[in-house]
């Protein structure tokens, strides 16, 4: 009986030591298992962020500045993801908060370590546990460099939601008893399974912290933070670099072990009256469990159900269950990641801008719906790179195939701008930026490309290339201003002089500075009595009244001399000569016949009378007004004082905005200095009134006749009809309209011309006109009269010119 009993206790003895040793095994390779899988969710949280804010980073409307676009897109995205987004620039002051409504006052954060190492990478990177700004609660943050020619614009944050976080180390996934624990790189504790509310945010013990620091993964026996032994394994995060950590209590280690040794101690007795029975009994048991779990284990690894199993050795017991537990958490995480997918798929799609996912092999996977709006191909047209790159792409290379160095670099990458072919034939320019984003369930790597479509800017561009001719244009004509004034203005000493001209030249100034304000839209008409007056007036002196008037572009700089003369006029001989004058300026427009009316009204001064002469002042607020803005003026010497009117007809003026339409430039034209033919008649077209009587005083100094000037289109062809010229000199723009009609006459009538304009080109004039000479303003006389000479000379026979 001895014999027989005695290697079943010795057996037995053995099975339970060796058991116990197998259960802490198999306990520690479970704790550890447990703490790598919670690490790979989070890092998988931690990349589907990750991914989301690749994308955001990628939209066009952080190109332009258009915060207020992507904040719409942003909350779409807030409220999927549950995930608040912030932008800010690189003082870290905030531009977009999801969290607050659109306007809202946004506060400065403080520049975090995270952000200076995500501008240093220009990598994506994972703060600790921070405060937030406005939530002024515990927070994580994904922050992302946005990149923008290859600089850091602004810093792209996401929340972390800690309740997520909290979600994933539940109790609920953990054996009874079993603690779970997240820790920062900083020792703070982000989230624990349990006593969440008293341990997160809090420091673990400064010994406990340098000795699990840098521990990679393992097992540690040590005390836990309510200070019990406990069995600990711990897993770095690849993403972030904090730290997992699952804790087993010793106790529950142990507990089994021990109730065994109790149970072999006192039944030893028993065991020595029925030591074959329990033997043979034991045996079957083991056998039948050992087997049910080999089953098990293996319908485990092949990914099919397992097997229930129900053994009746504690030890086996336990070990079902750690593989029952583990087959939970693995069916736990595969609906983790489809709905990980699943979510990607719905941003992506959902993008308010063309993006697409696709995998190594070419297959794309997710397409947006901006995408196929966009190009027109529907998602079953373009099921892989290939076939995009054959519809839409001439070279059949689309972009985003290298996905190898995308890899290697591991960070977006901008690939240049394609002219893409959409489904309808027509052809846009479209800027490709592409970025990995890991690798999908097959363990294919996936690469996410964004589209911004160009074309609208590069025609914006051209658009605002024309814009600067235009600006090249007003610049000349506004020199050209100048000139006349300074060869007009009279003066009987130099300093006189150089005060008269000076006056002048700030009227047209102050006039191209309202101007250049309201972007050549027009001049305020109040603005610009104001302005003239308070440059030599104090405020007391004048009064202003009238509805808003808009004085066009193209006249503004005439009004403002007009002004001028009129306010150098009173300082020196009318009302503001002494401190008690005033003058009076009205205006508003005629119902009638929709003029515009000013009347200027001096008081207060000493008394007036009509003067012998005309004098300059007067001659240039008559001509402007007559010739060049076609209106009238009146002129009134009262006792009182000056009374002045002018009338301008509808054309110069307006009661709202007006948009200007800039003209093309035409090319330069070299002179030819020949003879002079004295008594030509030489016909001047003209708008601006000084340029105009400037080029007459230079063309009858040279001993030519002047016919006109004149400085409207029709004025020109009448002009040419009734007295035909020797020569022209034309300007190109009069007012907004072209003097091409003109110069066809003059053509028609064998009569030579030149173009005198402040354009480089005429690319809007049809190839004849084209050949014409031309002078570009400002021109000095001497250059007008020797072209105009060779304009003479050019003629076939100049026998013809009449003296």
């Amino acid at each position: 009986m001895i014999a027989c009993i005695v290697p079943p206790l010795l057996f037995s003895a053995a099975l339970l030591i060796q058991n116990t040793r197998d259960e802490r095994v198999a306990t520690e390779a479970q704790v550890t298992d447990r703490a790598r899988l919670l690490g790979d969710d989070i890092d998988r949280e931690l990349a589907r962020i990750l991914a989301v804010g690749e994308v955001l980073a990628l939209s066009e409307s952080l190109d332009t500045g258009d915060f207020a676009s992507f904040y719409r897109y942003a909350t779409e995205v807030r409220d999927l993801l549950d995930t608040n987004i912030l932008i800010r620039d690189i003082s870290s002051q905030q531009l977009v908060n999801t969290r607050l409504p659109w306007g809202a006052p946004l506060p400065r954060n403080p520049v975090f370590d995270v952000d200076l190492r995500a501008i240093e990478t220009r990598r994506p990177q994972i703060s600790n546990l921070l405060t937030g700004a406005v939530s002024r609660t515990p927070l994580l943050i994904v922050v992302i460099p946005v990149m923008r020619n290859d600089q850091v614009s602004y810093l792209l944050s996401l929340t972390l939601s800690l309740e997520r976080l909290q979600s994933i180390l539940s109790a609920d996934r953990l054996p009874p008893g079993w603690l779970a624990g997240l820790i920062d790189r900083d020792g703070v504790v982000i989230a624990r399974s349990k006593g969440a509310d008293e341990f997160v945010g809090t420091s673990v013990p400064a010994d406990t912290w340098i000795r699990i620091k840098d521990f990679p993964k393992g097992i540690d026996r040590t005390g836990n933070l309510e200070g019990i032994l406990s069995l600990q394994a711990y897993h770095r995060s690849q993403a972030s670099g904090w730290l997992v950590g699952v804790s087993v209590p010793e106790s529950l280690v142990s507990v089994q072990p021990r109730w065994t040794l109790t149970l072999f101690a006192g039944g030893g007795g028993l065991l020595f009256l029925i030591g074959l029975l329990v033997a043979v009994y034991l045996s079957r048991i083991l056998a039948q469990s050992i087997t049910q779990l080999s089953d098990s284990a293996r319908a485990l690894g092949e990914g099919h159900p397992m097997t229930v199993v129900h053994p009746r050795i504690a030890e086996i017991d336990t070990v079902g269950k750690a593989l029952h537990d583990t087959a939970s958490l693995i069916k736990s995480r595969t609906a983790a990641l489809r709905e990980s997918e699943e979510r990607l798929r719905r941003v992506v799609e959902g993008a308010p801008f063309p993006a697409i996912v696709h995998a190594e092999d070419g297959e794309i996977i997710y397409l947006s719906r901006a995408w196929t709006e966009a190009s027109g191909y529907s998602a079953q047209e373009i099921p892989t790179i290939a076939e995009w790159g054959r519809r839409a792409h001439e070279t059949c290379i689309a972009p985003s195939y290298d996905i190898e160095r995308l890899y290697q670099l591991d960070r977006p990458l901008d690939e240049s701008e394609y002219t893409i072919r959409t489904a309808d034939g027509r052809e846009r320019i479209w800027s490709f930026r592409s970025a990995p984003i890991g690798r999908d369930g097959s363990g294919r790597r996936l690469v996410v490309s964004m589209a911004a479509d160009l074309t609208d800017r590069h025609e914006a561009e051209a658009h605002q290339r024309l814009l600067m001719q235009e600006v090249d244009h007003r610049a000349k004509n506004a020199l050209a201003v100048v000139q006349s004034i300074v060869i007009l203005s009279q003066a009987d000493n130099s300093a006189d002089f150089a005060r008269v001209v000076q006056g002048r030249v700030a009227a047209v100034a102050r006039a191209h500075t309202l101007l250049a304000n309201t972007r050549w839209s027009g001049a305020d008409l109040a603005t610009l009595i104001r302005q003239e007056l308070e440059a030599h007036v104090l405020p007391g002196q004048f009064v202003i009244a009238g509805g808003p008037v808009t004085i066009v572009a193209a006249s503004a700089q005439a009004v403002s001399i007009l002004l001028h003369e009129l306010t150098v006029n009173a300082l020196e001989h009318g009302a503001l000569t002494v401190p008690k004058g005033v003058v009076n300026v009205s205006f508003g427009v005629n119902q009638r016949n929709g003029s515009l009316i000013l009347d200027w009204e001096e008081s207060g001064g000493p008394g007036v009378t009509e003067p012998t002469r005309r004098g300059f002042g007067s001659l240039i607020i008559e001509r402007t007004v007559k010739d060049q803005l076609g209106g009238d003026v009146d002129f009134s010497w009262t006792p009182a004082g000056l009374r002045f009117r002018m009338v301008l007809p509808s054309d110069y003026f307006m009661v709202s905005g007006v948009t200007v339409v800039a003209p093309s430039t035409p090319r330069h034209a070299n002179d030819h200095p020949a003879p002079h033919v004295p008594g030509a008649r030489v016909l001047l077209v003209e708008d601006e009134a000084l340029t105009a009587l400037a080029m007459t005083q230079a063309v009858e100094d040279a001993g030519y006749k002047v016919l006109g000037p004149v400085g409207r289109v029709q004025d020109g062809i009448d002009m040419v009809r009734q007295s035909r010229p020797d020569v022209a000199v034309l300007d190109v723009n009069l007012l907004g309209q072209p003097s091409y009609p003109i110069a066809r006459s003059l053509i028609a009538m064998g009569v030579p011309f030149l173009f005198c304009t402040g354009y480089n080109m005429l690319n809007d004039a049809e190839a004849s006109l084209r050949e014409a000479p031309v002078l570009r303003k400002p021109v000095h006389p001497d250059d007008l009269v020797e072209a105009i000479a060779a304009l003479l000379a050019s003629r076939k026979d100049s026998k013809e010119v009449t003296g």
